[in-house]
């Protein structure tokens, strides 16, 4: 009888459970924005305006971002993230059950210490705030962050997502995206970073201005070498590998653009004519890629001549240094 009366007291509180779960969902899922524009997304890319021998003149953007597909993403890369953000993303359901205890039991001692809560989300519940919610600090955001991951992992596979994850993430200094921090930082494509140079862009997300390397090069190297550490603590290189990587310096290198300051005259032109036949948000958002007639050893040798020229006409009006 007392076993059966446990038994029974057990039964009405998983009801009971149950209940309160699905109305939780149902309150705060029926209202929640709609995810279908994550299967055709096209996110906001460079312009680019390259001279008649191909190099590289200027870009417009909005939002400074390069799209790469998951096929061109290192797999090193990923698992950089992968330690760095969301070690069991390809096996949660889109939440981490783990991470939220682990989260709420610290969260508990911050209140105590009057400090800011931290979060337990996931890739999938990161871009599911980045693209579809608000950036509020709530347990109503945080549940409808968990309804719509739940409805992102069952339309989506994990490629696509950790694909959107990459490409939309901001990681400092204008940098959209994994390829546009690689080009910002290291002046490189994706395919030729060091694993060095991989850790420190997955470092970024976290705090992208705190961790910025080149205002806070300490901080960002101290939070490199805790990614390479998570890589060797979780089997993804080995206690060489990892000896090797965190005795290196940090080793950055902005991207220069040689045309920045010239052609300003011949570049506008070009801006406002794209624009008159097609509109601004072609030009900064969908990734146009702009052939002009520019000769840039022809634009550099006129401006050095008109600079000497005028030089030479203020000089004979009187030297007024």
């Amino acid at each position: 009888k007392y076993l059966l009366n446990v038994f029974n007291f057990l039964l009405i509180i998983i009801i009971l459970c149950v209940i309160i779960f699905i109305s939780v969902f149902w309150y705060f899922g029926k209202d929640l924005p709609s995810f279908n524009q994550l299967s055709n997304y096209e996110p906001p890319i460079i312009s680019r305006i390259f001279a008649s021998d191909g190099a590289f003149v200027e870009e417009y953007s909005r939002e400074n971002r390069v799209f790469s597909s998951f096929e061109h993403i290192p797999e090193q890369l990923i698992n950089c993230f992968l330690v760095a953000e969301d070690r069991n993303f390809f096996e949660h359901i889109g939440f981490d059950i783990k991470g939220i205890i682990r989260a709420a039991g610290k969260n508990a001692m911050n209140v105590l210490k009057n400090k800011r809560p931290q979060g337990a989300s996931t890739i999938t519940q990161q871009v599911a705030k980045n693209f579809l919610l608000s950036g509020e600090i709530s347990y109503s955001r945080k549940i409808k962050e968990i309804i719509l991951s739940l409805r992102i992992e069952n339309t989506l596979s994990k490629k696509q997502i950790i694909e959107l994850y990459l490409n939309e993430i901001y990681l400092g200094n204008r940098s959209y995206g994994v390829a546009s921090a690689s080009m910002n930082y290291f002046n490189k494509s994706l395919n030729e970073l060091s694993l060095e140079e991989m850790a420190l862009i997955a470092a970024l997300p976290k705090a992208p201005s705190t961790y910025n390397p080149f205002t806070n090069p300490e901080k960002a190297l101290n939070r490199r070498n805790w990614v390479l550490g998570r890589l060797h603590s979780e089997g993804f290189i080995d206690i060489e590998k990892f000896k090797n990587t965190i005795k290196t310096d940090l080793k950055l290198n902005k991207k220069v653009k040689v045309f920045s300051k010239k052609a300003s005259f011949f570049k506008e032109a070009i801006r406002r004519e794209i624009i008159k036949k097609y509109d601004e948000e072609k030009l900064y958002n969908q990734g146009l890629s702009i052939m002009s007639t520019l000769d840039t050893k022809l634009q550099l040798l006129a401006e050095k001549s008109f600079q000497r020229g005028i030089k030479e006409f203020d000089y004979r009006k009187g030297w007024r240094g």
